[in-house]
């Protein structure tokens, strides 16, 4: 199996401060629509509560089936995710194609193979056209001895078409300014698996190099005995 590491690349100040614009922009739309469905929500976990207390008086057996089961917050959970699905769903995703959400970082693919390293990037099944889905295969070679051709661990960044970028992810932190990083902010899905250290991709290429050095060797050993 070919080995291939994700690399995400951090946004540009001009790329951040669009991304924030649109994010916080939705917020204050999203967010009157957010408290009404928590306050629909408690009202309805109310009304459902004194309702089954209403019943205490009325008949002892079935108050104590109704209190020792699940079924009050599996009702009230089940309420909630509806309620989101239903209208926080379909009004976020109106707003997505109403503003045009802005672009996703873009994501270098680094796999090694045989003497050299390949730089790819990713595509995201957004391309504008033909021409774009086109650039997001092209692929760039570089030779694995020559590392620092394309990677500069002490900027943590690398190169591609030319152009060098910062490796990391772009999150909550650092896309909005202060006031504005609430948990439920817009933000790129960052993927766990996704190398943000040049320095430790680096550090994996040289293992990987020295195993194929180590391999050739053992080779012409294997044939020297022959």
């Amino acid at each position: 199996m070919t080995e291939r590491y994700e690399l995400p690349i951090l946004f540009t100040e001009e790329e951040r401060n669009t991304y924030a614009a649109w994010g916080i922009k939705k917020e204050k739309v999203l967010m009157p629509f957010a408290i009404a469905t928590i306050l629909i929500y408690v009202v309805t976990a109310a009304f459902v509560v004194m309702k089954v207390w209403g019943v205490r008086d009325s008949d002892h057996v079935l108050f104590q089936m109704l209190v020792l089961g699940d079924w009050i917050p599996e009702l009230t959970g089940v309420l909630a995710v509806l309620m989101t699905i239903l209208l926080l769903g379909p009004l976020n995703y109106i707003l997505d194609r109403v503003w045009k959400r802005p672009a996703e970082p873009m994501t270098l693919i680094v796999e090694p193979g045989g003497t050299n390293v390949k730089i790819r990037k990713a595509q995201t099944g957004r391309e504008e056209n033909p021409k774009n889905r086109k650039m997001a295969t092209e692929t760039e070679s570089y030779p694995l001895a020559q590392l620092f051709a394309f990677l500069n661990p002490k900027d943590n960044t690398i190169c591609y078409q030319k152009k060098w970028y910062i490796i990391g992810e772009n999150t909550i932190e650092n896309i909005y300014p202060a006031k504005y990083r609430h948990p439920w902010m817009d933000h790129p899905e960052n993927k766990a698996s996704a190398i943000t250290d040049v320095q430790r991709l680096t550090d994996i290429l040289k293992g990987y190099e020295a195993s194929l050095e180590a391999a050739r060797k053992e080779q012409e050993w294997l044939n020297n005995q022959k």
